[in-house]
Order: structure tokens, then sequence, then C-alpha cells
């Protein structure tokens, strides 16, 4: 009995070991995402500051400040988000 138990438990141990390792590639895989989508959006903050309107363009020049706002958003979102993932993903790296 002794022995079945030791056997479930290094069992246990071995499943657990392997989730973890498993959601810490998922993690990696996460942070690279976030990391192309932030670059994805500099580089359409970058497009519109190559077409920036001039002053006197004062419809085209709110909607470049809306499209600007809203890409620096999502970046900032992201960011927080790559955060996030990096705290989960030192969670993870404890139990190894």
């Amino acid at each position: 009995m002794s022995t079945k138990k030791n056997d479930n438990t290094e069992l246990a141990v071995s499943l657990l070991k392997f989730t973890t390792y498993y959601f810490i590639e998922n993690s990696n895989l996460n942070l690279k995402l976030i990391e192309k989508r932030i670059q994805f959006y500099q580089t359409l903050i970058n497009d519109l500051k190559d077409d920036k309107p001039l002053f006197f363009q004062k419809k085209k020049l709110i909607d470049y400040n809306n499209k600007l706002e809203e890409y620096n958003k999502k970046i900032n979102d992201l960011y927080i988000e790559f955060n996030e993932e990096i705290m989960l993903l030192e969670k993870l790296n404890e139990y190894i």
C-alpha cells in the first residue's frame, strides 16, 4: 500500500511539474504575442505621424489626434497585460 501511495505521489508531482512547464511555455508565447501587438500599434503610430495633417486642416487633425490617442491607449493596455503576464510567469517559476 505504501509503495502505491508513493507511486501516486510521484505521478502527481510529475504531472504538476509538466502542467507548470506547459503554463510557462504558454506564458512565453503570450509575451511574444503581446510584444508583436505593441510593435504593430507603434508602426501604426509611426505611419500616422508620417501623414500628419497641417494645422489648418482641423477635421483631419481631430481624426489624427483621436487615432493617435486610441493607439497610445491600446499600447498602454498591452503593457499592463505584458506586466501581468510577467508576474504570472514569475509565480510559475517559483514552483519549479
